[in-house]
């Protein structure tokens, strides 16, 4: 009975295609049913047709024609394992980066809970207030990391949900800045802004615009890796407002250019340097962009930094 069922689970096309996650175009167990279908009507065709007519001109027109369609369901097949063999290829890596991205704040929790409870060293009062603040820095980011995976979960299934408000990305931008002041002490980066006293505010959802742009200045600091400037530019640009943040870092090579907004794409030379990252910042603050009706783009040199912008509609 088990068995039957089995059979009969794997014969239900339309089940399998929502399996995949896929149309029924791009499913290959439908395209290889349509497949023999016309295989089996092509062969009936052309055998009445040999017979019915002695030309041998039509009978080859209709072999031609039949071969075009079959090269044609062949290549949507494909495609179609080519897009399922991707997407396998896709949550291997990133299972393989987002454990490689949890362990290490879960690691450095763990280091100064251990210090906490004495477990390496009895800890002096200060000591102790610097492994708490130790363990709220290594937590944010594990939140910062859970909410990219969570966007990213909703751009893939159109579920997205936006709260737009008025607000000044001038100040959202000084807010910023500030709580990454220490980060680019840290890594040599003298971090600035640039913005004139009236500047209209901007219309879109506050809380996914403040994570694309810490996103995009993180970015800079972290990939600035013998020091230099990171500054943000804020400026109206017609009906838009305009953030452009620089940095002096690594650049990305002209070749990897066009994959920089895709999903858990790396640049080569980032790798090279740290691990960090994991391919999603990108991808998501493009969505939100967009999706908030501006632009997002980026220019950049390899070997003397990156420049990102992105627009947002003003509020006049």
């Amino acid at each position: 009975m088990n068995n039957v069922k089995k059979i009969c689970g794997q014969l239900n096309v339309f089940r399998q295609c929502r399996e995949y996650n896929v149309g029924l175009w791009q499913c290959p167990q439908f395209l290889f049913l349509i497949m023999g279908l016309i295989i089996i009507l092509s062969i009936f065709v052309t055998n009445i047709v040999a017979r019915k007519y002695i030309d041998e001109q039509i009978v080859a027109l209709i072999v031609l024609g039949v071969t075009a369609i079959l090269f044609v369901i062949g290549n949507i097949i494909v495609r179609s394992f080519e897009r399922i063999a991707r997407s396998s290829k896709e949550k291997s890596d990133f299972i393989s980066i987002m454990s490689h991205r949890l362990r290490a704040p879960l690691s450095a929790i763990k280091w100064q809970m251990d210090l906490l409870l004495g477990k390496r060293a009895p800890l002096d009062a200060e000591k102790n207030k610097t492994a708490i603040t130790e363990i709220s820095k290594q937590n944010e980011k594990m939140i910062r990391i859970v909410n990219d995976l969570l966007e990213l979960i909703r751009i893939e299934d159109g579920t997205m949900i936006f709260s737009p408000s008025d607000f000044s990305l001038k100040d959202l931008a000084e807010e910023i800045i500030f709580f990454q002041k220490e980060n680019a002490e840290q890594n040599n980066v003298s971090i600035s802004m640039t913005a004139p006293d009236s500047l209209p505010n901007v219309f879109a959802d506050k809380i996914k615009i403040k994570g694309v742009l810490f996103h995009l200045l993180d970015n800079a600091i972290r990939y600035s890796i013998n020091g230099g400037k990171a500054a943000a530019v804020i400026e109206g640009v017609g009906d838009k407002i305009k953030c452009t943040v620089s940095d002096e870092g690594i650049g990305i090579s002209e070749k990897e250019s066009g994959k920089i907004f895709t999903k858990f794409f790396r640049n080569y030379n980032v790798s090279q340097y740290q691990t960090e990252g994991s391919g999603i910042g990108l991808f998501v603050a493009k969505a939100v962009i967009e999706h908030s009706g501006g632009a997002i783009g980026f220019d950049s040199i390899e070997g003397k930094g990156s420049t990102f912008w992105f627009t947002l509609p003003a509020v006049l």
